[in-house]
C-alpha cells in the first residue's frame, strides 16, 4: 500500500503551498472521504412513514490538518502559512492519499495556527467549503475523435500488394471513451477546422449540439457543456445553436460512453477533441 500523504494547494494568483513531511506534515484529514447528502420528505397524507420527494449531493467541508516536522524553522514556516491562506483568494486542493491523487476546489471558511510554545512544534488548521463537492482526476483526458492510430511495430513486415501498414483512422467519426467515475461527469469539446466545414455537430447517445455556423480553416470552436457556453475563437455564438440542441442530456456516464460528430458538409476537414475529468465522490 502507498504509504505517502500529501496535500498541495494552488492559490488562484498561481502561488503554492505544499504539505509534504519536509516542512509541514499532515496530521489529519476529514471530509475528504464523502460529501454531505440531503434527502428531502413529506409526510403521507394518509399511512405510516414518508414520501421521499428528492435528494441531492451538499456542498463539501475540507479541513485538513498540519504540523510542522523541524520545530528548528518554526518561524520561517510559520510565517510561509500565515501569508499564503487568506480568504481573499480561492484554491484548489490536490490530495494524495492511499495512492490516489485527485483535486478539488474550495474557498477558505476557517484557518487556525495557535500561539503555542515557540519551541513546541507549530500547528495548522484549515477548513474549505467546497462549493463543487466532486474530486477530480488529474488528467482531462483529452482525445481526438478522428485520430490517427500508429500500427507500425516491430517486428517489421511488408506485404508485396499493400505495402506497409503505417496507421489507420477513426473514419467513422466515433470513439468509445470508458468512463470509471462515482458519477457523470460533463465534458468540453473542441472543434478545429483544415477547411470549410458547415454546420458542425456533436452526438452523444442520440442528444446533440449543431451549430449553424461555417468554420473556415484553422477556426476553433469551444463547447462547454457544464456551463452552456459555445465560443468560435474567443467570442460567444451561443445564439447560433440549433434549437433541438441540448446541453443538460450530454454528459459522461459510469460506464461506456459514444461520442461522435459530423457536418452538413466538411466533416473530413474537422477535428474534434474532447476533455474531461471524472468525477468522484472521494479520496
Amino acid at each position: 500500500m502507498e504509504k505517502i500523504v500529501t496535500a498541495r494547494f494552488v492559490r488562484d494568483d498561481g502561488k503554492e503551498f505544499l504539505i509534504d513531511g519536509s516542512g509541514w506534515g499532515i496530521t489529519s484529514i476529514n471530509g475528504a472521504e464523502a460529501p454531505a447528502y440531503e434527502v428531502f420528505t413529506e409526510d403521507k397524507a394518509a399511512g405510516d412513514g414518508k414520501i421521499v420527494t428528492g435528494q441531492r449531493v451538499s456542498s463539501r467541508d475540507l479541513e485538513i490538518g498540519a504540523s510542522i516536522s523541524r520545530p528548528l524553522f518554526n518561524d520561517i514556516y510559520r510565517h510561509d502559512a500565515l501569508a499564503f491562506f487568506s480568504p481573499k483568494y480561492s484554491y484548489r486542493i490536490y490530495l494524495t492519499y492511499m495512492g490516489r491523487s485527485r483535486w478539488i476546489n474550495g474557498n477558505i471558511a476557517a484557518f487556525q495556527c495557535p500561539n503555542h510554545n515557540i519551541w513546541e512544534p507549530q500547528e495548522l488548521t484549515v477548513l474549505f467549503l467546497c462549493a463543487d463537492p466532486y474530486w477530480n482526476s488529474l488528467d482531462d483526458f483529452g482525445q481526438d475523435i478522428a485520430s490517427e492510430t500508429a500500427r507500425w511495430g516491430f517486428p517489421y513486415m511488408d506485404n508485396p500488394t499493400y505495402g506497409v501498414l503505417v496507421s489507420t483512422y477513426n473514419f467513422s467519426r466515433k470513439v468509445v471513451f470508458d468512463y470509471d467515475g462515482d458519477v457523470p461527469g460533463y465534458f468540453t469539446a473542441e472543434l478545429t477546422a483544415d477547411d470549410a466545414v458547415v454546420n458542425p455537430k456533436v452526438i452523444k447517445d442520440g442528444v446533440y449540439i449543431r451549430i449553424l455556423d461555417t468554420m473556415q480553416k484553422n477556426d476553433k470552436i469551444i463547447i462547454d457543456f457544464e456551463h452552456a457556453r459555445v465560443t468560435k475563437n474567443g467570442a460567444n455564438i451561443l445564439s447560433k445553436i440549433d434549437r433541438s440542441s441540448s446541453f443538460t442530456k450530454i454528459q459522461m456516464y459510469p460506464g461506456m460512453n459514444r461520442i461522435s460528430y459530423e457536418a452538413d458538409s466538411g466533416d473530413n476537414n474537422l477535428h474534434v477533441i474532447l476533455r474531461y475529468y471524472k468525477k468522484y465522490l472521494g479520496v
